[in-house]
């Protein structure tokens, strides 16, 4: 059954009282401009059997298999009764600005490389093996197109302007010797301990570099303070370096940026701040289009709700690709929120969708939790949310679905050439599409 909002708020609320000291204010963890994160605190292991019990003292209930994301926040699933930002005003904001980074008239004649069909999702933290084990299990299979490799902002810039790309080197090298490509994955949110963002970010001029965000695991995690311009525009810096090494290179796919929720805030951003943190978030992309003039460019979008509509209006408006960091063949929620505008995107912006852990073992987010028929999955992201790209997280724990995909991948009744069976069109706001330039 569906489950509720309300109760969802409530286990959240209760949990983040016990090792956040409140979700709403936060300031014992977070000074007003500054959140170190080396400095802050972890919560005791009695503080974490609370918390843990408190959440599953909620949901009993409802239903005892339910959970609650580590990576949302009440602020992610707003009301009916909160309103919607203006679809357009993202748009608009951008097309009055003298400097904005790309027109709404994309560049004609300018080819982009184009080769949907079937990626290997990993992590921030996959090593050599993982990646070797994928490109082998696949060697043979012309559907599955290549990788996705998550690198964290704060993997890529050392300091303030020192970049380090060899860890995406060596994973494209890898590709490439294996005849397939690489989509990166450019992570500004992180959990468990992780730093999203650079530490001379960390600093009152950037906001801190990032806000800290907590789960009901009595972790920390991190989402970059895209609410202030001055981190805005370093990110843009970090995203122009990468279009100028990687753009032209046919093994280099596309670039994708990670989900649009908040996270659970230990000190909640402002609606005002919210607002520019998609703002913000809209001309990341738009620059990333502009410094990814011949790759694909994806927006992996889910939550708020009432932030989203504009966000995606850009996106299309500048070519930039949906997705979302989830398949969930059931999810009331994203169908309000975000796969809504899988209908709007099909055959104009690329769609690519990633297939994470969570997806093989629930058909929405909090459970039940179900081991998921793989084929399921495959034609609910084809069928229903139109997806060029499926990228499949490598998942081989408690059931090891990863094995279940490559079994789907080479049964008889899979589509065997081309795209895998998805949909291969040249999206209508590029100019043409290749498979290499």
């Amino acid at each position: 059954m569906k489950f509720s909002n309300q109760r969802k708020f409530l286990a959240i609320a209760l949990a983040c009282s016990v090792f956040l000291g409140a979700c709403g204010g936060g300031e014992d963890l977070q000074s007003e401009t500054v959140a170190p994160m080396e400095t802050a605190t972890s919560p005791t292991d009695a503080q974490r059997e609370i918390a843990l019990g408190l959440a599953t003292a909620s949901s009993n209930t409802a239903d005892s298999t339910e959970d609650y994301s580590i990576r949302f926040g009440p602020d992610d699933f707003v009301g009916d009764d909160v309103p919607v930002l203006d679809p357009l005003t993202f748009v608009n904001e951008q097309a009055n600005d003298s400097n904005a980074l790309l027109s709404s008239n994309l560049a004609a004649g300018v080819v982009t490389k184009w080769n949907p069909g079937h990626y290997i999702e990993y992590g921030s933290n996959a090593g050599d093996f993982v990646i070797d084990a994928g490109l082998n299990e696949t060697a043979g299979m012309p559907h599955v197109k290549g990788i996705m490799v998550r690198a964290n902002w704060r993997q890529l810039e050392k300091s303030k302007g020192v970049y380090d790309f060899s860890r995406i080197d060596r994973y494209l090298n890898k590709a490439k010797a294996k005849g397939k490509r690489l989509f990166l994955t450019l992570g500004t949110k992180t959990f468990d301990g992780d730093k999203a963002v650079p530490d001379y970010l960390r600093t009152a001029q950037y906001s801190g570099g990032a806000f800290r965000i907590g789960t009901i695991k009595g972790t920390y995690g991190e989402n970059a303070s895209l609410h202030d311009d001055d981190v805005r525009n370093r990110l843009i810096a970090l995203v122009q370096a990468l279009g100028k090494r990687y753009n032209k290179d046919n093994s280099f796919e596309g670039i994708t940026f990670t989900e649009t929720a908040f996270g659970m805030m230990v000190k909640p951003l402002s609606d005002a701040q919210k607002k520019q943190f998609f703002s913000n978030l809209a001309k990341v992309d738009t620059a990333a289009r502009a410094a990814f003039p011949n790759s694909v460019v994806l927006q992996f979008i889910n939550y708020p709700a009432n932030l989203v509509p504009p966000l995606f209006q850009n996106m299309k408006d500048k070519g930039v690709g949906m997705g979302g960091p989830d398949v969930f063949i059931n999810d009331p929620d994203l169908e309000r929120s975000a796969y809504v505008f899988n209908d709007k995107a099909k055959g104009v912006i690329p769609i690519g969708m990633k297939v994470e852990s969570d997806s093989y073992e629930a058909v929405r987010h909090g459970g039940p939790y179900v081991q998921v028929d793989v084929r399921k999955i495959y034609t609910f992201a084809r069928d229903q949310l139109h997806s060029n790209y499926v990228f499949w997280y490598r998942h081989t724990s408690k059931h090891n679905p990863w094995q279940d995909v490559l079994r789907m991948f080479k049964g008889e009744a899979f589509p065997q050439g081309g795209a895998g069976g998805l949909n291969a069109g040249c999206p209508s706001k590029f100019a043409s599409c290749a498979p290499k330039l």
